[in-house]
């Protein structure tokens, strides 16, 4: 595949007389490549590729969707099984015995001696 470029009478008349007049300066004839343009067959290949990595993606997601839902089932199984054994006993009582304990008198003591253990300075003492 080619690009041409040149003035446009030039070509037309290029391709009505079918010849080509590269040697004259009037036509130049790329190809693709260098143009900077990609042939369409790589073009193809590279959408085939990617293809590929969208169907491999797409089954991954349809598998993950697939186990979410069995999840979300489980799921919503357990709870019911809660629900059914919310009803243990009515009768628990939030008290405990209290066997081997020890009373201790809350009595304190108000005779009790508070001394401050400051270091006076001498000037400050005399004050």
């Amino acid at each position: 595949m080619y690009l041409l470029n040149g003035d446009e009478k030039a070509l037309k008349s290029v391709i009505k007389e079918q010849r080509i007049r590269i040697g004259r300066g009037l036509i130049t004839i790329t190809p693709v490549s260098e143009a900077g343009l990609v042939p369409e067959e790589d073009v193809k290949k590279t959408f085939e590729s990617q293809q590929k990595i969208i169907d491999n993606l797409s089954a991954k997601n349809e598998n993950l969707q697939k186990e979410n839902e069995e999840l979300k089932a489980k799921i919503a199984e357990l709870e019911t099984h809660l629900d059914d054994n919310k009803d243990v006993e009515d009768a628990d009582s939030k008290e405990v015995e209290q066997t081997d304990t020890k009373e201790v008198s809350a009595e304190y003591e108000k005779a009790t001696v508070v001394q401050d253990e400051k270091k006076v300075s001498a000037s400050k003492a005399k004050k």
